[in-house]
């Protein structure tokens, strides 16, 4: 086997691990339905999560040939990443629903301080996964200027986890639901 077809076992293995506990954490919520006070933010968060997830996905494939990932500090960047992934989709939903019910909005607010720092830990990393493999050439030849526009966005995920207010989430999150859906809008596929 290859690098790259090891690293692929690696990467595919963890993503469909979190794809798995997001569905199995919803799946709980839609059983128990009759028992949860929805809300719809953490389910936009998950939302979000999961384009992210698929869009790392199909990234990877062209990343995952670069020869950084041979380098034992290259991988620990990408398994950094992977981890991240995962501890921020077991976190985007309630794993354990109560007897007495959930309100998903308590859930949100008790959450939000982990879920909104793993989400900007992520996309840090992401970012370096990025750089470090060298496919994404915009990154490597504008050099700091690039990455102004995604340290940008993990401000604004982290600033979700120190605001409180409601309608800022509201915003916020609706605003990341449009940006994610343009960038899925222009992802090529193969």
């Amino acid at each position: 086997m290859s690098p790259f077809e090891y690293l692929l076992l690696m990467v595919s293995i963890l993503i469909g691990l979190a794809i798995a506990d997001l569905s199995v954490s919803l799946h709980r919520l839609l059983r128990a339905r009759s028992r949860i006070a929805w809300h719809w933010l953490p389910l936009a968060a998950a939302l979000l999560v999961l384009l992210l997830i698929l869009q790392f996905w199909w990234e990877f494939y062209e990343m995952g040939h670069a020869a950084v990932w041979t380098r034992y500090w290259g991988f620990l960047i990408l398994a950094s990443a992977l981890v991240s992934m995962f501890l921020l989709a077991s976190a985007a939903l309630p794993d354990v629903i109560p007897d007495e019910g959930l309100d998903l909005s308590a859930y949100y607010d008790e959450n939000r301080r982990y879920f909104w720092l793993l989400f900007a830990l992520f996309t840090l990393l992401a970012l370096a996964v990025d750089y470090v493999s060298g496919t994404d050439d915009a990154i490597v030849s504008a050099g700091p200027l690039r990455v102004v526009p995604t340290l940008c966005i993990a401000a604004l995920l982290a600033s979700l986890a120190f605001v409180g207010r409601r309608g800022y989430h509201s915003v916020v999150v609706a605003l990341l639901l449009v940006f994610f859906g343009w960038q899925w809008s222009q992802l090529r596929i193969g």
